[in-house]
């Protein structure tokens, strides 16, 4: 899959995730939010454990679909706790770069 259309269908999952969020009730939505913390520390801990990992690594690990783990790296990103880069190869692969440094 390209990056181009790895990022909409990124941006799909997003969309549907605030859609669905919208009918949870305050306990499910805090349950959620539990979850989604401890498998993010979880997948911190895996990138830090290697070099260079992709999202289909990750997915396949965690035994998710890598459109959730896309949007789990877009979080952390986005929260500043990791680096994301995508890397020209012959794979169309998306690497995901060490955690940032404090």
């Amino acid at each position: 899959m390209n990056p181009i259309e790895m990022s909409k269908e990124v941006l799909a999952t997003i969309h549907h995730s605030y859609e669905l969020a919208s009918y949870a009730t305050p306990e499910l939505r805090g349950l959620f939010n539990d979850w989604l913390g401890e498998i993010e520390v979880r997948v911190m801990d895996f990138v830090n454990s290697r070099k260079r990992i992709d999202p289909q690594e990750l997915a396949a690990h965690f035994k998710l679909t890598t459109e959730s783990i896309i949007f789990m790296l877009g979080k952390l990103a986005r929260e500043g706790k990791i680096t994301l880069a995508a890397r020209g190869n012959r794979t169309g692969k998306l690497h995901l770069l060490k955690r940032k440094e404090s």
